[in-house]
C-alpha cells in the first residue's frame, strides 16, 4: 500500500513537471490566451477533470507549411518557507512537419524529500492527419496511443474561472510587441486571483502566466509562470532551425510495444524514479 501511494505521488510530481515543460512549448497559430483551465500548474490540489495531455490546450491549432526544429530550456525555481531554494533545469525539443504533426521530447528532472531524484524522458507525438496522439516511454520502450481531435481553426481556447484551474477571477492583459530571444513576439499576461478561503488560504493567491508568441515562427518563444505554491517556471526558446525534420520522428519505432488507450485516460509515464 505504501509503495502504491508513493508511486502515485511520484506520478503527480512528474505530471506537474511536464505541465511546466509543455506550457512553454505550445505550438499554435496565435498566442494562447491562457493559462487555460487545464494548465494552472497550481499543484495536485487544483487538478481535476480530464486526464492530463487530453485537452487541446496543450496542442493549440494545427500549423501547416511551417516545419521546424526547436530547443527549449525550462527553469524551475522554488523558495521554501525556510528560505532554502531549489533550482532545476531541463531541455526539451519540438519538431513540427509541414502537415502540422508535432513531436515533443521532454525531460523531467526534479527532486523532493519524498521521492528523491526523479529523472525521466517522455515523447509525445500529435498527428492531426491520422487523428492520434501517441505517448512514448523511452525508458521501457512502450507507447500508448489514443484518438486526437484537432481543434477547428479560428477558435481560441479561452479559459474559464471555474474549470480545472480551480476557483478565482481571471484577467487577461495584452503586453504589445517586443523582441524576445531574438524574435519579434506578441505578449499576453493572464492573472488568476484565488480569493481568501477558496482553498483554505488565509489571503488571496495570485498566479500569473506571461507568454510571448512569434507570428513568424508560429510558436511561443517564452513562457513565465509564477505560482506562490509551486514557484516560478520559465520556458524559453534556445534555438530553432526552420525546415522539415526527418519523417521518422513522427512514427513509432518498431522496437516499441504499442498499447491502446481511450481519451481521458491518465497520461502514460514511468511510475518509479530512475535509479
Amino acid at each position: 500500500m505504501k509503495a502504491s501511494k508513493r508511486a502515485q505521488g511520484i506520478q503527480w510530481l512528474v505530471m506537474i513537471a511536464l505541465f511546466a515543460v509543455i506550457a512553454g512549448m505550445a505550438i499554435a497559430q496565435e498566442p494562447p490566451p491562457a493559462p487555460p483551465d487545464g494548465m494552472p500548474m497550481g499543484g495536485p490540489m487544483l487538478m481535476s477533470g480530464p486526464g492530463p495531455m487530453g485537452g487541446e490546450a496543450f496542442d493549440g491549432k494545427t500549423v501547416k507549411g511551417a516545419p521546424l526544429t526547436a530547443v527549449f530550456l525550462t527553469i524551475r525555481e522554488t523558495t521554501l518557507a525556510d528560505g532554502n531554494r531549489i533550482h532545476n533545469e531541463s531541455q526539451s525539443k519540438v519538431y513540427r512537419d509541414g502537415e502540422g504533426r508535432v513531436r515533443r521530447e521532454m525531460g523531467v528532472n526534479l527532486a523532493t524529500t519524498a521521492t528523491g531524484p526523479v529523472k525521466h524522458n517522455l515523447v509525445v507525438i500529435t498527428d492531426p492527419v491520422a487523428g492520434t496522439r501517441t505517448v512514448l516511454n523511452p525508458d521501457n520502450k512502450t507507447a500508448r496511443q489514443s484518438q486526437h481531435t484537432v481543434r477547428p481553426a479560428g477558435k481560441d481556447h479561452e479559459g474559464h474561472p471555474g474549470g480545472m484551474g480551480g476557483p478565482g477571477e481571471v484577467t487577461k492583459e495584452q503586453l504589445g510587441t517586443q523582441t524576445v530571444n531574438g524574435y519579434q513576439a506578441e505578449g499576453v499576461r493572464v492573472t488568476r486571483t484565488i480569493p481568501a478561503g477558496a482553498m483554505g488560504n488565509e489571503n488571496p493567491i495570485t498566479v500569473v502566466t506571461e507568454r510571448w508568441y512569434s507570428p513568424d515562427l508560429q510558436i511561443v518563444v517564452q513562457t513565465t509562470h509564477t505560482d506562490p505554491m509551486m514557484g516560478k517556471v520559465t520556458t524559453k526558446l534556445v534555438s530553432v532551425t526552420q525546415g522539415a525534420p526527418d519523417a521518422s520522428l513522427f512514427q513509432v519505432s518498431s522496437d516499441y510495444t504499442m498499447q491502446k488507450s481511450k481519451p481521458g485516460d491518465p497520461m502514460f509515464m514511468p511510475m518509479q524514479p530512475r535509479q
